[in-house]
């Protein structure tokens, strides 16, 4: 099973239009996001910028267990006094379609004229999804499903409202005008570009962030050191981006490392600061085969982004083993080995932590392994950009096999 040639290149005109031999370098500057809060106080921070950026109805969305188990939810709530419109806590894992249709028709109906969005990954995007199904008038599943980027619609680029976003994970979720919600009738990813779909302010409260749970913080923290070994380790190498994602390689190591020996004060504003550099960089440059392989096998097999992330960048590793680049050697120095292959130093790391290392440990066997690869094969990304190339179904089944535990 592959994908159309024509919906592979439409995709690929939108996320990479300028890669080839002769083309320039870019460097893809968040859209709509304003500025960013670092070291913030989000009850009183938030209330500012709502009030600064002109806005009379907020919606909070939130996690589950944030707005039913902490306080969090309540200071920013009572921070923006009487305005506030709702507060939701249904987003679900991945952001399912069905959860996402009837928050579109609660914010609608609210008037709501800003999303206040504090949690992790799937509150980031379920944001996202609300802003674009409000914006292009979305009313039912095969409406979202028709705004795919395979597709090629012709989007409204002034949407009807935005978001402030309170991350409380490390996957950079917020800073990616796209996203990928579950069809929750099929159990497949669609991908979606939001225009101005990164938020309007992004606010990195330190003290929000010690209420995620360790194992949580620590999935999405190697999901997000994933993300940026990938902005080094593209097939359209940026100079700037390369700078930055180092940095931010460095960072998120030494965050996690912090992390799991439950040295707080250390590891929160390490693991902030590597999500604003590797972040800020995340859609300047194509990404391969670990990224999107989280896309296809954890929706598929009912598995969490993170923890699929732990053994799919292993994977990825491994795969490079052997191969001459220079960048190798440098992803291995900003973790401080820098003579020793990335693969095992990743294996170390995500032993320290406690992470999933096999495919077994995630609760895939052989057979279900390759039930999986066609699905991998009609991604539209999977086998695109990998610097040690991945194209066929014999690759991908070498490739899991590294892993196969």
């Amino acid at each position: 099973m592959t994908v159309p040639v024509n919906d592979r290149a439409r995709s690929e005109r939108f996320y990479f239009p300028y890669e080839g031999e002769d083309a320039a370098q870019r460097f893809f500057f968040p859209n709509g996001c304003d500025e960013v809060l670092f070291r913030a106080t989000a009850a009183r921070d938030v209330p500012r910028l709502v009030e600064k950026f002109g806005y009379q109805r907020p919606f909070v969305f939130t996690s589950r267990t944030l707005n039913r188990t902490t306080d969090v939810v309540n200071d920013i709530v009572e921070g923006l006094g009487g305005s506030v419109v709702n507060v939701s806590d249904r987003v679900g894992e991945h952001a399912p379609i069905t959860n996402v249709l009837a928050a579109i028709d609660e914010v609608r109906d609210a008037g709501a004229d800003v999303l206040i969005c504090i949690g992790g990954g799937s509150v980031m995007d379920f944001g996202k999804f609300v802003q674009l199904g409000v914006t292009q008038g979305v009313r039912t599943r095969d409406c979202f499903r028709a705004l795919r980027v395979d597709q090629s619609p012709v989007l409204d680029d002034n949407p009807q409202l935005r978001q402030i976003t309170i991350p409380t994970t490390f996957s950079l979720s917020e800073w990616t005008p796209a996203g990928t919600p579950v069809d929750d009738e099929t159990d497949k990813k669609i991908t979606l570009r939001i225009p101005r779909g990164v938020g309007r302010a992004i606010v990195f409260d330190p003290a929000i962030v010690r209420h995620t749970p360790k194992g949580l913080a620590l999935k999405t923290a190697i999901r997000g050191l994933d993300h940026s070994i990938n902005n080094v380790l593209t097939t359209a190498p940026n100079d700037i981006v390369t700078v930055l994602a180092l940095q931010a390689v460095q960072q998120f190591h030494k965050g996690i490392r912090a992390l799991a020996r439950d040295d707080l004060d250390t590891a929160m504003p390490t693991l902030q600061k590597a999500s604003w550099l590797g972040g800020v960089c995340q859609m300047s440059v194509p990404h391969g085969f670990s990224h999107f392989m989280v896309h296809v096998i954890a929706p598929w097999a009912h598995i969490g982004h993170s923890e699929t992330a732990c053994v799919m960048m292993l994977a990825q590793a491994r795969w490079w083993r052997g191969h001459s680049d220079p960048r190798l050697g440098q992803v291995a120095a900003a973790m401080g080995r820098p003579d020793d292959p990335i693969d095992e130093i990743l294996f170390d790391l995500l032993r320290e932590c406690e992470m999933p290392t096999t495919l077994a440990e995630i609760g895939l066997d052989a057979a279900q392994v390759e039930e999986v690869i066609p699905h991998t094969l009609a991604h539209p990304y999977v086998t695109l950009h990998n610097v040690v190339p991945i194209t066929t179904a014999d690759d991908i089944r070498r490739a899991l096999a590294t892993v196969s535990g």
